[in-house]
Parts: structure tokens; sequence; C-alpha cells
């Protein structure tokens, strides 16, 4: 009996849509690691779900260091895969039972799997996410002789993805100096890069899904709003990433004139302005650091932002 244990990291959630995302999940899955970012314990809200395990933190250590938690407790107990859940991610009926269905066609095919996902639709428009760059190639039903199509791709979103345990005793997990953004995508490229284990989207197994805080249109593209906090790390990861081999360069080409956008949209058109700005110039300092902290230009940014907080 192949054993499934989801991992859901919480930080400040709505627990009225919370719930609805454990209960989504109970019957799919043998048990339910929460581990709690928040700075508050929530054991009373949690206690009335007999298959939920409560791992307060009462701080925040990101969310690469509380899914490695989770995947710790799962192998610990001997579990075979875990599946991961946004907070707020709502599973559909037997979602679980597509993605086991479908990982065991792939290796029955002899394709080495790394993680097998769901595909996101947007809340907002009731469209799917589609990132053309990011897909490799499509797999029709009828070569796997499985119930769907399936695409495979460079790199997939965690939530809601199914990944067997012993994939992380040879690839490791999460990489906790990224803190939550590209954390996923690191992943899945270093799980390729490093034992040629590649990732795959379920076409029919779908999950609704909201990047950052939603869109809005810029010279008729879309651009996804992240909070100040977000935008931190997406800069400096950026940066960081860039600088590793294994990232592809569709990826670096893509998201530097995607950022590039943002550094002159969010302190210009998203309130609060400055503190857009001076979380970017943030970002930038700290993720260009490791290169030569002592150049004149970053002296010259770390002017800048001390300016920005004075003022």
């Amino acid at each position: 009996m192949v054993k499934v244990g989801a991992v859901v990291v919480l930080y400040n959630p709505n627990f009225d849509v919370t719930k609805k995302t454990l209960s989504s999940l109970a019957s799919q899955v043998d048990q339910i690691c929460v581990v709690d970012n928040s700075p508050s314990d929530h054991s009373e809200v949690l206690s009335g779900y007999e298959s939920v395990e409560y791992k307060p933190l009462l701080k925040n250590i990101g969310i690469a260091a509380a899914q490695n938690i989770g995947i710790r407790y799962f192998i610990d107990l001997g579990y075979d895969f875990v599946l991961f859940a946004d907070q707020d991610s709502i599973a559909s009926e037997k979602v679980v039972d597509k993605l086991l269905e479908n990982h065991q066609a792939l290796k029955e095919a002899s394709i080495k799997v790394g993680a097998v996902g769901t595909r996101a639709i947007n809340r907002q428009t009731g469209l799917p996410y589609v990132e053309k760059s990011n897909e490799i190639r499509i797999i029709d039903k009828r070569v796997l002789s499985n119930t769907s199509n399936i695409t495979e791709c460079y790199s997939i979103m965690s939530s809601i993805s199914l990944i067997p345990c012993k994939v992380f005793n040879i690839v490791g997990g999460f990489d906790e100096s990224l803190f939550i953004d590209g954390v996923d995508n690191e992943w899945c490229w270093r799980a390729w890069h490093k034992c040629g284990l590649r990732s795959f989207i379920v076409e029919d197994a779908e999950i609704g899904h909201m990047l950052g805080e939603g869109d809005r249109f810029f010279f008729l593209k879309k651009v996804a709003i992240a909070s100040p906090f977000r935008v931190y790390y997406q800069f400096r990861n950026y940066l960081w990433l860039c600088r590793r081999d294994y990232v592809p360069r569709y990826w670096k080409r893509k998201n530097g004139m995607k950022y590039f956008v943002k550094l002159f949209y969010f302190p210009i058109c998203v309130a609060p302005r400055t503190m857009y700005l001076r979380r970017i110039v943030r970002g930038v300092i700290t993720g260009l650091n490791p290169v030569k902290p002592n150049w004149p230009i970053f002296l010259m940014l770390s002017s800048l932002l001390r300016m920005f907080k004075e003022g």
C-alpha cells in the first residue's frame, strides 16, 4: 500500500480557506503535516483534524525550511510520497490518485521522474497558466497507455505536486537560503542537472491558483503583483540563481526582462511606492553582494538604501 503524506506550510493564514484546503486533502492522503511559520500558535484551530500533525514554529523560517521539516517527518515515518500544497490550495477530487497513476505510467515507460504536478488555473480569469518556454514536450496519453496528457517541463510549482521520498535522499531538500521565491523551480532544475530526474504536469489534474496578489496590465502585458516583502526575495533570488550553471538560460533571459520592467513599474505604479523602491534596492544589493561587496556601485546603492530608510 502506497503511503502519501501532505505538507502544508502556513503563514498568517485565512483559516476559512485553510480549513477547506485541509478537508480537501484529508480523504486523499494518509496524513497531513502542517508546518506553521506564523508568529502565533494555532493548535486550537487545528485540533479537530485527526490526521493532522501540527508543527508551530512561532517564527517565519521560510517556505523551503518549513517544507524540509515536513519532508523529514514523512521520511522518518517511512512514507513513499510527499504531496505539497499551499495554505489556500483546494485539491479537486481524486487529484492525488491522478498524480500517482501518471507517476506510475511514467516509471513503467522507463522515464526518470522527479516530480509530477497539477496544471494551475488562474482564479481571476479561469484560464490555465501556460509558460511555453518552460515546456519541453507533450506526452500524449496514448504513448503511456494512461488516462492523461502529460507535459514535461523544466520546472513545476510545488502546489499541488507529488515527489517520491526516495528522490529527496538523492537530490536533497529545498534550498533554504532562497527562503521563498524560486524554491520549487530551483529544486526541479537541480534534480535534472544532478540526477537526470524530470518534472511533469498532469494536464487533467487542475488546481486554482493566483500568482502573488493578482495581475495588472502594463502596455498590454500582464504583470503579477507581489507584496513589497516578496519583491525583495524575487530580485535577490533572481540574481543569486543567475550565477548557478544548472539554471536554464531561457529563465535567466525571460526573468531578466520581467524584473527590469518591475524595477520601474512597482515604484512608479504600485502603492506603497517608496516601500517597493526600498525593497527592490535592498534585494539588488543583497543579490549582488556575494560578488564584490566593496565595489563602489554597491557602496552607492547601500547609501541610497539608508537614505530611503531615513526618509
